[in-house]
């Protein structure tokens, strides 16, 4: 494993000088809203300035360990609204039963509590800046700096999933046998065996730590589970695994153009830490 990973990084500043990805995640390239949202004094909100990084697929109405991870939501005047978007200087709520004669006073601060995948809630002062029939956008007033952390802490897994990029087999080692390769920023990888349409195998880096993961078949079928680590000790507890697999499933829900080979990913972590949290 150590040699793969070795041999593949010689190859890594090439890649991501033909994709435009910087080492920490930024694009050369932009992303337009879209939203369709108008400013707070009801004029039109044109969307001329393209926005510097891509947004990240926030979930809402799902269970389990993917909702867990990658949902949001604000607590807003007694209520709880699920969060359509958030950056580091504002928070987007679904406008579920506000009307207009309700909506904030654009020049007053307002509380909100946020609660951000499986973190601790943090407190913010938020202005409205804009609004659609589907979103209230606010802006950021006050953020504590554990709110700050926690804001980095959530969208940092969804940054490197938005930059991930499928490698050309041209970048492939002589005698790899991996299907599929997606590279991104700080050492992420992804090495993906398919067969027919099914992943059989996955090898994860995230930066060093790398584990493999595959599905077993027969009675007791489940995922197995083999970790290769070079520098860190063996983890000790299911919690502490799945922190891990939580973290790579948060990457993966957000690579784009992914197709078969991602969604058999997200399967396979999404069954990974289900069943490590059921045993913790």
């Amino acid at each position: 494993m150590a040699g793969l990973v070795d041999g593949l990084r010689k190859v890594r500043s090439a890649v991501f000088g033909l994709f435009g990805v910087g080492e920490h995640g930024q694009t050369s390239g932009t992303e337009s809203d879209g939203s369709g949202a108008v400013r707070s004094d009801g004029g039109p909100r044109l969307n001329l300035e393209p926005r510097r990084y891509k947004r990240a697929l926030l979930l809402t109405g799902r269970g389990g360990s993917q909702n867990q991870i990658a949902s949001a939501s604000g607590f807003f005047r007694g209520k709880e609204y699920p969060v359509a978007d958030l950056s580091h200087s504002g928070v987007a709520i679904e406008r579920i039963d506000i009307s207009d004669a309700d909506l904030p006073d654009a020049t007053r601060p307002e509380p909100m509590k946020l609660t951000l995948g499986l973190l601790e809630p943090f407190n913010v002062q938020v202005t409205l800046v804009r609004h659609s029939d589907r979103v209230l956008a606010f802006e950021f007033v006050e953020t504590t700096t554990n709110g700050r952390l926690s804001i980095d802490r959530f969208l940092d897994p969804k940054m490197i999933g938005l930059n991930m990029r499928q490698v050309d087999r041209a970048f492939f080692s002589p005698g790899e046998t991996f299907s599929v390769w997606f590279c991104g920023p700080r050492d992420t990888n992804f090495f993906l065996w398919m067969n027919s349409g099914r992943l059989d195998r996955a090898i994860i880096q995230l930066g060093d730590d790398q584990f493999t993961l595959a599905p077993t078949v027969g009675a007791g079928s489940g995922i197995r589970f083999v970790r290769h680590n070079s520098t860190a000790g063996p983890i000790s507890t299911d919690a502490e695994l799945r922190d891990t697999v939580l973290f790579a499933l948060d990457v993966a829900l957000q690579v784009k153009g992914g197709g078969e080979s991602i969604a058999g990913l997200v399967k396979l972590l999404t069954e990974a830490a289900d069943g490590l949290q059921a045993r913790s």
